[in-house]
This record gives structure tokens, sequence and C-alpha cells, in this order.
């Protein structure tokens, strides 16, 4: 088991997800400015955007591998990677409860959101497209949801999950949501419809 975990990166992803809470504990507000494709223009948080490293760590490792080696092994690939999924998300809502009871740290209860949503929505895109194209949609969704994803007021559209504030429950259920399916597919298929990534022997 512990080879597996080693094998599987998380390791690398227990350090990523640490180092993202002490950044986010460290930056709070800072912001990068973000041209609007449709609304006004905004800003996005820097600690909106940390999520994405873990995530796309920890879908590298769940990749990591030969598919029909595994598909063939005693030990059931899906449960594993399940688990593997259900840990990190308990590890990133502890880490924000501890981070925002120890340092008043309200940004840290995003990242834990987009965290969970950011790998849910990894896991459904990688069951349709693979896991190269799922990383790249990964890291581009908080750019396009700060660019086309506020109101003329400036605030969050409803779809815009990323974006919105640290305690929006509409934000929280539809993280939730994404990881739910993620893991209900990581859990039934192994292998993507299309992977236009894969490498080809």
């Amino acid at each position: 088991m512990i080879w597996w975990l080693k094998a599987k990166g998380a390791p690398a992803v227990v350090a990523a997800t640490i180092a993202v809470y002490l950044m986010a504990a460290l930056v709070r507000e800072e912001a990068i400015p973000v041209p609007a494709v449709v609304g006004p223009s905004g800003q996005l948080l820097v600690t909106q955007t940390l999520g994405v490293l873990p995530v796309v760590l920890l879908l590298h490792g769940i990749d990591r591998g030969d598919t029909v080696t595994e598909e063939v092994a005693l030990r059931h690939k899906g449960r594993r990677n399940l688990a593997l999924c259900l840990a990190f998300a308990i590890l990133v809502v502890t880490s924000a409860v501890v981070v925002h009871l120890l340092w008043d740290r309200p940004e840290s209860l995003s990242l834990a959101r987009n965290c969970v949503g950011f790998l849910g929505v990894a896991l459904i895109v990688r069951a349709a497209l693979g896991p190269g194209i799922a990383a790249i949609c990964v890291a581009v969704l908080p750019l396009a949801c700060a660019a086309a994803g506020r109101r003329p007021g400036g605030s969050a559209q409803p779809w815009a999950w990323p974006i919105q504030q640290p305690t929006s429950a509409l934000g929280a259920g539809e993280a939730t949501f994404l990881f739910a399916v993620g893991c209900a597919l990581v859990l039934w298929k192994q292998r993507p419809l299309l992977n236009p990534l894969a490498r080809t022997t």
C-alpha cells in the first residue's frame, strides 16, 4: 500500500496541498487583474487559483502507470483511486478549517471549495477526453470564470463558483456536486471515451 501511494504521487500531493494553504494564509487578498469577456473587468484572487496545483498533481498520479496492467491486477483500480480522491477532499477541508481557525483566513475556505470542485471537473473531463485535456481545463477554469463570470455589478454569476465568496453556499454546493459526479466516474470508468493527447507507440 505504501508503494502504491508513492507510485500515485501521494506525498507530492500532500506537500503541495500544505504549501498552497501556507501561501493562502500569507497572500490573503492579493489579486491579478483579468480582462473581461463579458461584464465588467475584475480581479482574480491568487487564492482562487492555488487549488490547481495539487489537483493537477493528483490527476497525474491517478493516471500514472499502465492502464491495461492496472485493469488486470487483482486490486480494484477504481476503488483505490476513489479512496485517494476522498482522502484529498478530507485533507483540503481539514486544512481549510485549521487555517481559518488559527489565522482567521476565509480565503482558505474558498481554496478548499475550489480544490474539491477542480478535482471534480478534472475527473469528469478525464472520463471524456483523458487526463491531459483535463489538466488544461482545470488550469483555464478560474481564469475563464474571472473573465466571463461577473454580473454588471461585479458580483459572480451563479455558475462561476470558483470566484464566488468564500462562504457562498451555492458555490460550495456546485463544487460538491461536481466532485460527486467525478468520483462516480472514477469508480465506473477507467478509460476515457476519447484521448486526443494520448501517447501512441
